[in-house]
């Protein structure tokens, strides 16, 4: 996929970038997405009962984005080469 070639590009040069994506800066973005929801909730910027809906909307973007921009590109069988997209 193009697109996922230039962002993998783009991590490269980016160490912020770099870092948010390794295992622990993916666990630390994880922590602060569960932990501003009930922060919000606290000072009433969203009420309680749309909490859960917050958190199931944040981790339906948050863990695939994370997951997708981690695939690793499918290597050819031995002996062929590869496709050009």
């Amino acid at each position: 996929m193009l697109w996922m070639r230039s962002s993998h590009r783009n991590r490269r040069r980016n160490p912020l970038l770099n870092k948010l994506m390794s295992r622990e800066g993916r666990k630390w973005l994880y922590g602060i997405a569960l932990t501003v929801v009930p922060l919000l909730v606290a000072y009433g910027v969203i009420a309680e009962d749309a909490a859960p809906l917050w958190v199931a909307l944040v981790g339906s973007l948050l863990a695939p984005t994370l997951a997708l921009s981690h695939l690793t590109p499918d290597l050819p069988p031995p002996g062929e080469a590869p496709e050009d997209l």
